[in-house]
Parts: structure tokens; C-alpha cells; sequence
């Protein structure tokens, strides 16, 4: 335990992990996507150096400790940043899943061996029952066979414990299959028929704050599709980019909304689909989206219009919320109200409450459009048992 320790110490110090633990405190420097994959490659080169290779593929249980400890400090920089405890917790399952596999092997192995000394003593055992009938020849053969048998033996259990040790290639190879899927998310998602379908001609699509999954969507739909598309621009001073010029750069029918003309909007059109993005899916169904979500789901729900929320794997996270306040950030009113507003009277006993997120419960969403197709919200609990391991669940 104290060298894995020390160990993780050392590593810390490298030049290339204090760089992205910089940018990870920055926030602004990248969007989850791009968090998830500098994870992913930072952990893929480090299991690749020989030394970590030769020094952790006898010890399994090391290298889980090890990249639990470590990638805690990640995860521990923003804990509302969920894809990067994900992408660690993803890790952690690949590496799970290559132990049990050479334990399978290795059970195999234990079993066949077994068979082979059963089979070895039961012949012993037939040849005793006629001894009486051999002549002292025959014995003399027998004393023989046994000790070839017995060797046979010993040769068989000394082989019962070679190649336990893990195959650090295929666990290098499939965080390699990881990375790459993270690169093409968004188009994986828009390439799926079953998500194209979501929207016709004539839809109206009401959205709001910037995702780039669904600007895919939109961007894909377009094509093929005639639609108009309401943007509720929520805080757009604490976004990294305008959902509505993202959108109207792709000659979409754009127009911006205030949070007051969600319900007319919802009440004037009957064809009105809700598309957001996602900072999070949770294991019971619910999410974490940006500021405003929760506003328009709520309306949503009043007039039956359909609530999907697009987001890739990465996303998805093994925890569950039941209020806003469990995972959540507050900004600086500042960028809410601005530092030179004027404020009439004493407003030293003001507090003002400025969170950034929303959470969303199961009951006002629809789906969840993934790159793994689209998900219920009710099964989605189902999804989680093929991408992550329980004793990872908090890292």
C-alpha cells in the first residue's frame, strides 16, 4: 500500500499531469468531451511505460489501487465534472474485467488439472484392487508406474500456477477502443436512424444552453428536414459558447427566447420537442443539466411535450440526485447581474443564490438519446452493470 503511495507521488510530479490537473481547474480551458479524452490517453501512457507494465501485470490488485488512488485526484479538481470520474471508473472496469478473465483461465486450468489427477489416481486405484492377482514382475512394474505417475503428478500441480499474470496488451488495446469512441460520440449519436427519427418536418424544437451533441442533431436533421428552433439563451455570460450563434452559423430558423416565453411558446405550437444537452445521467434516470433546464422541463411536462436529453456514455455516471443541491456549483452574481448594477437600499443581509446547475428528475424525461441508442429512463439502471463496476461506483 505505502509504495503504490509514494509511487502515485512520483507520478503526480510529472510535468504532463500538473499541466492537465491546470486545465482541469481552469474549466474553461476544455469542454467534458475533451476532459474525458485527456484522461483516457494521460492513463493509456502511463500503463503503457514498461517499468508500470513489469512492475504492476503480477500484482492486479495494485494497479486497481493505483489507478483509483490517481484518478481521484482528478475527479477530486471538479466533482461536478462527471466524465472524468467516469472515464476513470470505465478504466477501472477494463483493467476488472482482464483479472477476471485470466481467473476464468486460470479456474479452467485448475479444473482440468484436477480432472487429470483424478484420472491418474483412479488407475492407481483399479491396478491395487488386482495386485493380488500380479506375480512380483508385475509389481515390480506397477512400483514403477506409480512413480512415473507420481511424477506426472507433481508436474501437473508445479503447472498450476505459470502465466497468471495479467495481459497489460489487451487492457492498452481497449482503453484504445475507449478513446476512439470518445472522438466520434457526436457522430455516432447522429448517425443512429432511431435518433434521426426524433424529428420530422414541421417540428418546433425548443433548446438552451450549448451542447454540442445537439447541434449535430440539429445540423444532421436539417438535411433531410424543415423545423424551426425556439433558443432560451439561460446565463449565456457563463457558457463558452452561444447555442443561438452556433446555430444560426448553420442557417438554421433560429429565435432567442427569455425564460417568460417558454409557456407561450409551448401553448401557441402543437408539435414542440424539447432537445438538451447533458452535464450528467444518472444511474436512477435523472440529470444534471445547465441552469434553465429545469424551468422548460416542467412546462414541458404541463403540455405533454416530449423531453430528450442527448448525451454520449461518457455521461452516463453511477451516482443518483434527488435535489438540486446535491451536485452542484454556485457562480459569483456577477455574472448573473453584472458588477455594475445598481442596487436601491442595504443589501448586506441579501444572499444571493446563483447555482449553475439544474437537476432533473426521471418523471419529466422522455429519453436519452446516446451513442448506445436511445435509453429509458426507467432501465436505465441496466446500462450500467456492462460499463462500470460496483466497488468503483465512488472512487
Amino acid at each position: 500500500m505505502e509504495y503504490i503511495l509514494e509511487h502515485i507521488r512520483k507520478i503526480e510530479n510529472t510535468t504532463n499531469i500538473k499541466e492537465l490537473k491546470r486545465k482541469l481547474r481552469r474549466k474553461k480551458d476544455m469542454n467534458s468531451t475533451e476532459a474525458s479524452l485527456q484522461i483516457a490517453q494521460l492513463f493509456y501512457d502511463l500503463l503503457k511505460d514498461q517499468t508500470i507494465k513489469n512492475k504492476y501485470k503480477n500484482n492486479p490488485s495494485a494497479l486497481v489501487l493505483l489507478v483509483t488512488k490517481l484518478g481521484k485526484t482528478f475527479s477530486d479538481i471538479d466533482p461536478v465534472q462527471f466524465c472524468i470520474g467516469n472515464t476513470i471508473k470505465k478504466i477501472l472496469h477494463i483493467i476488472r474485467e482482464e483479472i477476471r478473465e485470466k481467473q476464468k483461465d486460470k479456474n479452467n486450468k485448475i479444473n482440468e488439472q484436477q480432472e487429470s489427477i483424478n484420472n491418474i489416481i483412479n488407475q492407481e486405484n483399479k491396478k491395487l484392487l488386482d495386485i493380488k492377482n500380479l506375480d512380483f514382475t508385475n509389481e515390480v512394474k506397477k512400483e514403477e508406474d506409480t512413480i512415473n505417475s507420481s511424477g506426472q503428478l507433481y508436474e501437473i500441480k508445479n503447472n498450476a500456477n505459470t502465466n497468471d499474470e495479467l495481459d497489460m496488451d489487451i487492457i492498452l488495446e481497449n482503453i484504445d477502443t475507449l478513446i476512439a469512441e470518445m472522438h466520434s460520440i457526436s457522430e455516432t449519436i447522429t448517425e443512429k436512424k432511431e435518433i434521426k427519427d426524433l424529428i420530422a418536418d414541421n417540428d418546433i424544437i425548443l433548446t438552451t444552453n450549448y451542447s454540442e451533441q445537439i447541434v449535430k442533431i440539429l445540423s444532421e436533421n436539417q438535411k433531410t428536414k424543415k423545423f424551426k428552433v425556439f433558443v432560451c439563451e439561460s446565463a449565456p455570460k457563463i457558457r463558452e459558447k452561444s447555442m443561438s450563434e452556433e446555430l444560426k452559423k448553420l442557417k438554421l430558423d433560429v429565435t432567442i427566447i427569455e425564460n417568460d416565453d417558454i409557456y407561450s411558446v409551448m401553448k401557441k405550437y402543437t408539435k414542440v420537442k424539447v432537445f438538451l444537452g447533458a452535464k450528467a445521467i444518472l444511474v436512477n434516470g435523472g440529470s444534471i443539466a445547465y441552469g434553465g433546464a429545469y424551468n422548460i422541463c416542467l412546462i414541458a411536462s404541463m403540455f405533454s411535450n416530449p423531453v430528450i436529453i442527448a448525451g454520449g456514455a461518457t455521461k452516463l455516471t453511477p451516482m443518483y440526485s434527488f435535489k438540486h443541491e446535491f451536485y452542484n456549483e454556485y457562480l459569483s452574481p456577477d455574472l448573473i447581474f453584472g458588477k455594475n448594477m445598481n442596487y436601491n437600499g442595504d443589501i448586506s443581509n441579501i444572499q444571493f443564490n446563483t447555482p449553475s446547475l439544474d437537476y432533473i428528475p426521471p418523471n419529466l424525461i422522455s429519453m436519452f438519446a446516446s451513442d448506445i441508442g436511445i435509453l429509458n429512463p426507467k432501465f436505465l439502471y441496466k446500462n450500467f452493470n456492462e460499463m462500470y463496476d460496483l466497488e468503483d461506483y465512488e472512487i
